[in-house]
């Protein structure tokens, strides 16, 4: 059912949600977590916000009790670790700003917390499955407590992943640029892996006017992988077989983030942010071929990758007026990356040292940032957001590729949101993004299995781009929505792979370019049907973007984005047996990537198909049987090179192609039981 519930004193200066759901509208879909249940809201897709540097630019949709997280851990992960018992009620709200630190989303989801009790809420996870055709089992297990120390709520929350195996076989084929068979053969990859993720996080409220919020956590990890290939020439005899062994190191990852919020007076309050955090990868590697006509070749690698990040950020929150809402504040964060590269190469006749430039080096970011938003209700169903952000950085490379480079930009945003009724309303977004340099970008990366080398590029600059967005939403029912939206996105400096001295390839900057597309939400129940207590998630997207490629100069599409893709979600609850079953079906189209001599194109033959049962008939359990990728897919992988390159020749030399089961496609079978104790 919808409910307006009980509104705290913080959410009554923030706007008022415009839809509300009571714990018990979820009660059919069996939730265990606050993720389940955000994933059931209609017409609302959760965002964890971009992968970026610092605090600005990570922000999701969702707030816990009005309030954005101190932590840059994936916020489907953060929801995981809250109880669906924990929940009162969940909020949708339209648009940031407003005190939320929130900007550039034009819906949020709102998680409202019942007051903490004395007593605990745990819930626990335990899952099997089967990953076919490794045939191995990969036990998870998840558990969550909340609970109550003296004046302080604690969360504790412990995910275990001690093995996980996977294996992936190919049938590759290379054919020559007419089609005649060149080579073919068998090949697998055997991966394992294991992992531990432990956190916790900390609330207190000192008082009327502080509030204080702690976050921890740590993740040590290791994986490494196995595989083999043969390889037969035209007439079926055996030419050369490969085999590689990468022994992943001990990696860790950390993070601890806080704030404190002090309310100055009913109208006015800041908040203070800090995060920290840290990571190790690395690994030592083996690839060695075997000629069966004689001779060898054995390549030794090692890598490692230290990283870490510091941030401060504070936000003023005022309300001058009473259809006015301003923050401002600014934040600074120090980013720095050590990167480190050996490549030896051993034949019969030498060992020779194989390193490409720019393999060692450090990268190291200085960045601060200053901003201001105003939220303006301009009328009772009108409701404006504005704001600039003025960002500079100085970002310093040493050790192979050493140089200082410096940027400034301004991201001006505006946004706007009309609700014509009840049902209906209409939102618009332009903002002004740039998006941050990926490190690991600035360093060069081997790849022995697909037998390319990417360049590191010091000269690397971010994407800038203008994005615009028109929604109309339309809700009927407690349970129907539809949400079709319209984007056009100017892109300035697109990143994408680049020719260097015409020898190689690298991460670089083309000209610029466009992306224009619509997408589709759409919630409905089923009952309508005949498919009593059922519902049905449509979502779907289309797009046309253009880049001129800097290899030939024509024209074309961006890489690795694809033109298309739509998911197919039914879930029906059939509360007399105490059952639910569910299916998913989801497709997308192939994606290109664009390289000095090459052009590659990956897709999968079949959709993505899913099935699920699950069952309460146990007091106190949720059990889920599921199977995935029905269909078992294949990913093929179509590899044309060209000679000298793509701009001197319009015809392939060579082509290989790569069918692969496994994987994301691999049909896996599993077994779930969740519950709360």
């Amino acid at each position: 059912m919808l409910a307006a519930g009980p509104a705290s004193a913080q959410q009554a200066e923030q706007a008022p949600a415009a839809q509300s759901y009571a714990a018990d509208f979820f009660a059919p879909f069996n939730p265990v977590t606050a993720e389940d249940m955000i994933r059931r809201l209609p017409g609302f897709s959760l965002d964890g916000g971009d992968d970026r540097r610092g605090f600005a630019g990570a922000a999701g949709n969702v707030l816990i009790n009005g309030e954005r997280p101190s932590s840059k851990t994936a916020l489907a992960e953060q929801l995981s670790r809250i109880s669906a018992r924990d929940v009162l009620r969940i909020d949708i709200r339209v648009g940031g700003g407003d005190g939320t630190d929130v900007s550039g989303q034009t819906m949020i989801a709102d998680v409202r917390l019942r007051p903490r009790e004395a007593g605990a809420t745990n819930t626990f996870v335990a899952q099997a499955s089967q990953l076919d055709p490794s045939g191995s089992i990969n036990p998870l297990v998840v558990l969550t407590s909340g609970f109550k120390l003296g004046d302080v709520n604690l969360n504790l929350a412990l995910q275990a992943q001690p093995a996980r195996r996977g294996r992936i076989e190919y049938e590759k084929e290379t054919r020559s640029g007419t089609g005649a068979p060149v080579s073919q053969g068998p090949e697998f990859l055997q991966g394992s892996y294991w992992e531990y993720r432990m956190s916790g996080r900390a609330s207190w409220k000192a008082g009327e006017s502080d509030a204080f919020n702690v976050n921890l956590q740590a993740t040590p990890s290791r994986d490494g992988r196995h595989t083999f290939s043969q390889t037969f020439n035209a007439i079926g005899a055996l030419t050369q077989v490969d085999d590689s062994k990468v022994t992943g190191d001990d990696a860790w990852a950390a993070e601890a983030g806080g704030d404190w919020e002090h309310r100055l007076s009913p109208d006015a309050s800041f908040k203070l942010i800090g995060l920290a955090s840290g990571r190790h990868t690395g690994s030592s590697e083996r690839y060695s071929t075997n000629f069966t006509a004689g001779g060898f070749r054995n390549t030794f690698i090692e890598r490692s990758a230290d990283s870490g990040e510091f941030v401060a950020r504070g936000v003023m929150s005022w309300k001058p007026l009473k259809d006015h809402a301003i923050d401002w504040g600014g934040e600074i964060a120090f980013n720095y990356l050590d990167s480190n590269l050996d490549v030896r190469v051993q034949t019969p006749r030498a060992t020779i040292d194989a390193t490409p430039p720019v393999a060692n080096t450090r990268v190291e970011e200085e960045r601060a940032e200053a901003f201001v938003s105003d939220v303006w209700q301009a009328a009772p169903g009108l409701r404006i957001e504005a704001g600039v952000t003025v960002e500079t950085s100085i970002i310093t490379q040493s050790g192979d590729g050493a140089q200082e480079r410096n940027f400034t930009y301004f991201k001006p945003r505006v946004g706007a949101t009309w609700s014509a009724d009840s049902a209906n309303q209409l939102r618009f977004l332009l903002e002004r993004d740039v998006s941050q340099l990926d490190f690991t970008e600035f360093a060069s990366v081997v790849s022995l299995f697909d037998g390319t080398v990417d360049l590191g590029n010091p000269n690397l600059e971010p994407e800038r781009t203008w994005r615009s967005t028109l929604e109309w939403e339309h809700r009927f029912g407690t349970k129907g929505v539809v949400t079709l939206s319209a984007f056009h996105d100017a892109v300035e400096a697109v990143q994408d792979q680049i020719p260097i001295a015409g020898l190689f390839d690298a991460p670089g900057n083309l000209g610029d370019g466009r992306r224009t597309g619509v997408k589709l939400d759409a919630t409905a129940p089923l009952d309508v049907v005949g498919l009593t207590g059922g519902e049905l998630r449509l979502k779907g997207m289309a797009q046309e973007s253009s880049v001129t490629d800097p290899v030939t100069g024509i024209s074309r599409r961006f890489s690795d984005e694809p033109d298309w893709s739509y998911s197919v979600d039914v879930r029906q609850a059939l509360p007399d047996l105490k059952l639910a079953w569910g299916a998913l079906y989801e497709r997308a189209d192939e994606v290109d990537q664009y390289r000095l001599r090459e052009l590659r194109t990956t897709g999968w033959d079949e959709a993505n198909f899913d099935l699920y049962v699950e069952t309460t008939a146990i007091t106190g359990l949720i059990v889920r049987f599921t199977m995935a990728d029905v269909l078992l897919p294949q990913e093929i992988r179509e590899r044309q090179f060209f000679t000298p390159d793509r701009g001197a020749s319009a015809l392939p030399s060579s082509i290989e192609t790569r069918a692969a089961t496994g994987g994301f496609g691999t049909r896996s079978y599993a077994v779930r039981v969740s519950g709360r104790f």
